[in-house]
């Protein structure tokens, strides 16, 4: 398969979204609910996991998840904060982060 695509990806997404199957749940279910954005108990039910471990995937948390391979700041998905309660949306960035991967890893 050839991909078409003149977009190029930085390594450091790539490795930090290869070195963790969470991050990539997360990552393909803000996907699929784009526009919208979603909220950290709804994407750890939608995914299969525990609240906490998704925000380790999104924001770094403690040595286990390193801060900047989070999909916060990897610039893959974006904190939305409205009414006291925080929402996570996909970035455009992170759109074509998941074709990218859907592409060449036919996930």
């Amino acid at each position: 398969m050839h991909v078409q695509s003149l977009f190029t990806i930085d390594p450091h997404i790539l490795r930090s979204l290869n070195k963790s199957v969470l991050r990539k749940k997360v990552l393909l279910h803000l996907d699929t609910v784009h526009p919208n954005s979603d909220y950290l108990a709804n994407i750890a039910r939608a995914i299969g996991s525990d609240p906490s471990n998704v925000l380790g995937c999104l924001r770094g948390m403690g040595n286990r998840y390193n801060g900047n391979s989070s999909l916060i700041e990897l610039g893959l998905v974006e904190l939305i904060e409205k009414d006291g309660y925080k929402y996570y949306r996909i970035t455009e960035l992170g759109r074509k982060v998941v074709k990218y991967m859907k592409e060449v890893y036919g996930l």
